[in-house]
C-alpha cells in the first residue's frame, strides 16, 4: 500500500518539475527582476499598496541599524517619504532556485543635505501556490573604504 502511494507521489512530483521546466528559462528571473524594480519605485513613490502585493505576509526586513520590523512596521515606514534622492542601483545579482530567489545590489543616494550614501541588501524570494513574495529583506550601511 505505501509503495503504490510513493510512486503517485513520485509522478506527481516529476510532472511538476517537468512542467515548471517547459517554462521559458528566464521567466523566473524576469518576474523577479520586475519585482524589485517595482520595490524600487514603491520605495521612491511611498507606494504602501504595492508593497503590501509584493511582500508575504511571514515578512520579515532587518534595518541597516540592525533593528528588525514585520510587514505591518514596513508598512509603516514605507509610508513616510524617503530622504533619497538620484537614487541608483549597481551590481544586481538574481539568482533562482527552484521556488526561491535572492536578490542582491549594491545602493547609491544623496540625502536632502548632500550626504552620499551607500548600502547593500539582500532580498529573498519564495514562490507558494504558484505566486513569488519577498518574505525577507536585510540591509547593511557600507562605509567608505
Amino acid at each position: 500500500m505505501v509503495r503504490p502511494a510513493l510512486f503517485l507521489l513520485a509522478l506527481a512530483m516529476l510532472a511538476a518539475v517537468q512542467a515548471r521546466a517547459s517554462q521559458p528559462a528566464g521567466a523566473d528571473e524576469s518576474a523577479i527582476r520586475q519585482m524589485n524594480d517595482d520595490y524600487v519605485r514603491a520605495f521612491l513613490a511611498c507606494d504602501v499598496a504595492r508593497f503590501r502585493g509584493l511582500l508575504a505576509e511571514d515578512f520579515v526586513g532587518v534595518l541597516a541599524d540592525g533593528r528588525v520590523i514585520d510587514k505591518a512596521g514596513f508598512l509603516a515606514q514605507a509610508a513616510e517619504r524617503p530622504d533619497a534622492q538620484d537614487l541608483r542601483l549597481h551590481d544586481v545579482v538574481i539568482r533562482v532556485y527552484a521556488d526561491s530567489a535572492l536578490v542582491g545590489a549594491a545602493v547609491t543616494y544623496r540625502r536632502a543635505d548632500g550626504k552620499a550614501v551607500r548600502t547593500r541588501y539582500t532580498s529573498v524570494f519564495l514562490r507558494r501556490e504558484g505566486r513569488w513574495a519577498i518574505v525577507w529583506v536585510q540591509w547593511t550601511r557600507v562605509t567608505a573604504p
